[in-house]
């Protein structure tokens, strides 16, 4: 412990030379009227208090650090924060947020590894996560299992949105108007307005924004696109926001928040194509039908696509696929009672709920499409497609202690439904018609083939978390822990009875932090992690008792790490060190016997590992002027003797009885299955970020200001195998303007040199196909933006 102690305080200190660095520290008027010491305050521990005194990695942005950095989808929040990575695939449902390494096996699974809240209520769907970043006052990553406080989405941590403040004596209204190319227009305003001042006080937020799509679809019939569909350009879409709120105080002590959300979108397809089998991969050999084929792919995934059987260069997407149709509606209720200087009494009650509808083409060239059972047509693929209604009751009671001493001891309830619409579709080469509906519907001579499927989750939890400040209040020791009961019920129209799955668990987390000086704090801490278990559905009906249920994930994570402030608040530092051990792995594996349309299921295989550090800090060198940095190291593997259940059976189809070809050839990867020692997909070794920004005062009036920012990451693995890479990639953003006390004019640019990289590639292998699906990140994006704020 001492030796790592030393080399966290030397890294510390270099660092501080070398690389001062975190985005979580810049202001905006609002954050640092509610800030320690000019220090960003977070609601981490369902607290308020100063970032530098929570013991753990977090990483938060203002919403002037929103605006300035050109942050306006989980994406960015993920360039700039080391540590965490998010992903959202060719189709935008699938956003999958990973931190320090623990991968989203399963992105269309129900239960996600990082939990996403709003105003503090759980979006249950990942389909639902990206909501933007409008009407923010703050966004918050909270790294590290937080399943004794948060529950047990929060596997590997937590994503906070805080809406913006709640004012019962100013009126405040704001608003912004962006244009850019391709077609990018956005539109936001925001009015809080007291009627009855400091007793209620009403606010309404709406946002607008749309864009045509940076890339061109080489589709013949693109520009016959039907609605909804993909048109000549490839990664457009609509987005809409609504926030209404109340806040009613009738009593100094009480005050009661009714806030309502809708978020809608409707995006066409991402850039995106197909590399196939035996058609574009270049290793493991083997013979398929006869004649030799390569099975799998090898090296980095060409951000260039290659051209499939018609010949046509560029981009190929089906004008009948698009991206999503997403609607969610969130209610929430917030109650605060002061029942005196010491004991306080709060409620939160949410009712979110959603829909969702996709469409994706599965052809490897839609123009020639796909031969099945004797006929050619288009393959789609309907995934994510359902919805979801979930509601939750939270009620806590929290003592603070003259002598330092906090307890807070809490209940939550959440019951849900969700409904999951898994199908394929074999619909008419080059058709047009719309595709609005899928199973049970036709779709003018479509075959559609599916299941859905109901789940219904009911928990009920006991939480408590005590603080103890020792030794004049520079030890304290923090403990939290949680009692869950959960039963899982499912309805799969496959299947003519429902199944059940009880369970309950415990969770914890203890830290210590000392401070050292009141400036400089080190803290240890360890906490378990664990995600629920869950019910498998599949096309396939004829799941054995043990492939049907599948038991829960666990880890243990423990870090130490270092905050510290610097130069009277003008420098922060904060260092953190950490090990995962990661137990039962959630994997998809095809079922034993399943046909070829049969989706994958979940089972638990081996385990996994994950440690790294991460540094990130801020220092204002000269007024006005500030340089932010952060890095990561992760190293997160799969531990020995893990096997790969669909490495097996992706190898596995057999079209004639004496045919069997293996996916792995033993020298790419082990025929076998093993992945022991491999890397986990989805996730570099090193994240990076470093900015410069500054304002100079041109006269009493207005000042100038502009900030840049570049963050890079290393390369990743498509999948376990560690044979297909994702290139390495550095972007650069950048913002120039002037602005007043209650105004801003700027430009601004994202992806500056205009980098060309593929951002993300789906791994398909089940025993009727192996594919590699790789979406391209966004070209170069130039625009300009008016706000206003008073």
């Amino acid at each position: 412990m001492q030796t790592t102690i030393r080399a966290l305080t030397t890294t510390s200190l270099a660092a501080a030379i070398l690389l001062p660095a975190v985005p979580a520290l810049a202001q905006d008027e609002e954050a640092s009227a509610e800030s320690d010491n000019n220090q960003i305050i977070v609601t981490a521990r369902k607290v308020e208090e100063s970032i530098q005194d929570v013991p753990g990695a977090i990483t938060a942005f203002s919403s002037q650090d929103l605006e300035d950095r050109s942050v306006t989808e989980l994406e960015d929040i993920a360039l700039l924060t080391p540590g965490l990575v998010f992903e959202d695939f060719s189709n935008g449902g699938f956003g999958s947020p990973t931190i320090r390494g623990a991968t989203q096996f399963n992105v269309a699974a129900l239960e996600q590894n990082v939990a996403v809240f709003i105003d503090g209520i759980n979006i249950p769907r990942n389909y639902a996560f990206d909501v933007g970043a409008t009407d923010f006052s703050r966004i918050e990553v909270v790294k590290g299992p937080q399943s004794a406080l948060y529950g047990a989405n929060a596997f590997s941590g937590a994503i906070n949105y805080v809406t913006s403040e709640r004012n019962l004596s100013e009126l405040q209204i704001s608003g912004k108007a962006e244009v850019s190319e391709n077609g990018g227009f956005d539109l936001f305003g925001r009015i809080s307005a007291p009627l009855v001042e400091d007793i209620l006080a009403l606010r309404l937020a709406i946002g607008h924004s749309e864009f045509d799509g940076d890339f061109t679809n080489s589709h013949p019939s693109a520009a016959a696109a039907p609605n909804p569909g993909t048109d000549e350009d490839l990664g457009g879409y609509d987005k809409f926001s609504l926030t209404v709120g109340a806040s009613f105080k009738p009593v100094d002590a009480l005050q009661i928040d009714f806030d309502y959300y809708r978020f809608e979108t409707d995006s066409e397809s991402r850039a995106q194509f197909r590399l196939a089998r035996g058609t574009d991969t270049n290793c493991s050999p083997a013979t398929v039908f006869f004649a030799p084929v390569n099975q799998l792919f090898c090296g980095e995934i060409p951000s260039t696509p290659v051209p499939g059987a018609s010949g046509t260069e560029g981009l190929v997407v089906d004008p009948r696929s698009f991206g999503l149709e997403q609607t969610s509606e969130l209610y929430r209720v917030g109650v605060d009672l002061q029942i005196s200087d010491q004991l306080s009494l709060s409620y939160l009650y949410g009712n979110y709920s959603g829909d969702v509808f996709s469409a994706g083409s599965s052809d490897r060239d839609s123009i020639v499409g796909t031969s099945l059972f004797g006929s050619t047509g288009n393959v789609f693929t309907f995934l994510p497609s359902g919805g979801f209604d979930y509601d939750t009751h939270e009620l806590r009671l929290e003592y603070q202690a003259d002598n330092g001493i906090y307890l807070l001891l809490g209940g939550y309830y959440q019951d849900g439904i969700d409904n999951s619409e898994v199908a394929f579709g074999f619909v008419p080469l080059g058709g047009l018609d719309p595709i609005t509906s899928l199973i049970g519907v036709g779709l003018g001579g479509a075959d559609i083939a599916g299941t859905v499927s109901t789940t219904v989750t009911e928990k009920t939890s006991i939480f408590a978390r005590a603080e103890v400040p020792l030794l004049d209040d520079r030890l304290t020791l923090n403990g939290e822990v949680r009692y869950t009961d959960e039963d899982i019920t499912l309805t799969d129209s496959a299947l003519p009875t429902p199944f059940t799955r009880p369970d309950s668990y415990f969770t914890a987390r203890a830290s210590i932090d000392y401070k050292i000086t009141d400036d400089n704090l080190i803290y240890a801490s360890a906490a378990r992690g664990f995600k629920s278990g869950g019910i498998n559905t599949s096309t396939f009906a004829g799941l054995t008792a043990d492939e049907r249920f599948f038991g829960p994930e666990t880890n243990w994570t423990y870090e130490i790490g270092l905050k510290n402030t610097f130069l009277d608040g003008a420098a922060t530092l904060n260092v953190a060190a950490f090990y995962i051990d990661w137990s039962a792995l959630q994997l998809p594996v095809s079922p034993v016997g399943a046909a070829a349309n049969a989706t994958s299921i979940t089972e638990n295989l081996g385990a996994a590992s994950s440690k790294g550090i991460e540094i990130e800090g801020v220092w204002e060198f000269i007024e006005g002027f500030a340089i932010n940095a952060g890095v990561a190291y992760i190293d997160a593997s799969y531990d020995e003797g893990t096997i790969s259940n669909r490495l097996l059976s992706a190898g596995s189809f057999t079209a004639l009885p004496f045919e069997n070809p293996v996916l792995c050839d033993d020298m790419v990867c082990n025929a076998n299955g093993d992945v022991g020692g491999n890397d986990l997909q989805r996730t570099s070794d090193w994240q990076w970020n470093i900015g410069l920004s500054g304002e100079v005062p041109v006269n009493d009036n207005f000042d100038v200001f502009g900030r840049v920012d570049v963050a890079g990451q290393s390369e990743q693995f498509v999948s376990e195998i560690n044979a297909a890479t994702i290139e390495a990639r550095a972007l650069v953003n950048a913002r120039l303007g002037i602005r007043g006390d209650r105004w801003s004019v700027s430009v601004w640019a994202k992806n500056l040199f205009d980098k060309e990289y593929v951002s993300n590639a789906f791994f398909i292998a089940n025993s009727f196909q192996l594919d590699y699906v790789p979406t391209l990140g966004n070209q170069r994006r130039i625009g300009a933006a008016v706000s206003f704020n008073f």
